[in-house]
């Protein structure tokens, strides 16, 4: 049975297929190589003093970023393993050879879908670390803060 549009007519899926392709090329490895620059930086502030926040404030961060971890994983399981297989298409020659190229593609090369994800699976550590860095240094200054405001009243 056909779809039936309220207009009548079936809408243009061309942007739909840009916007596919577009998702799937999000998490490539120069996004990545910018992401982990950036959360290096943030680990630096955090581990030099500028950059704190309250425990409070830190416990829903580090919470998505732990969700974060454990889809990523759940994914990496799942997809690294079938992307360190090669696909079966035949055993003839050019099917051998788009199948370890498909492989390498997917599970060895630079940029391939299991460099990504472990990359990935680093900067959600690295903010993570800068995170709890950063609460750490919040909650030194406040029982600094505290203990001269003690000293100055006794």
């Amino acid at each position: 049975m056909p779809i039936a549009w309220d207009s009548g007519e079936a809408p243009d899926t061309s942007a739909w297929g840009a916007a596919i392709g577009k998702a799937g090329s999000v998490i490539d490895s120069k996004a990545i190589e910018t992401t982990k620059a950036e959360t290096q930086k943030l680990v630096e502030a955090a581990s030099t003093g500028g950059f704190r926040i309250s425990e409070e404030g830190v416990k829903p961060l580090r919470a998505a970023l732990s969700n974060m971890q454990t889809r990523l994983d759940e994914l990496s399981s799942n997809t690294v393993r079938r992307l360190g297989q090669a696909p079966k298409l035949g055993s003839h020659e050019y099917g051998q050879t788009v199948a370890a190229h498909d492989q390498k593609g997917g599970a060895n090369e630079l940029g391939s879908a299991s460099i990504v994800l472990d990359q990935l699976a680093q900067v959600l550590s690295d903010a993570d670390t800068a995170l709890a860095r950063a609460a750490g240094i919040y909650k030194e200054n406040e029982a600094t803060t505290a203990d001269g405001m003690n000293v100055g009243q006794a």
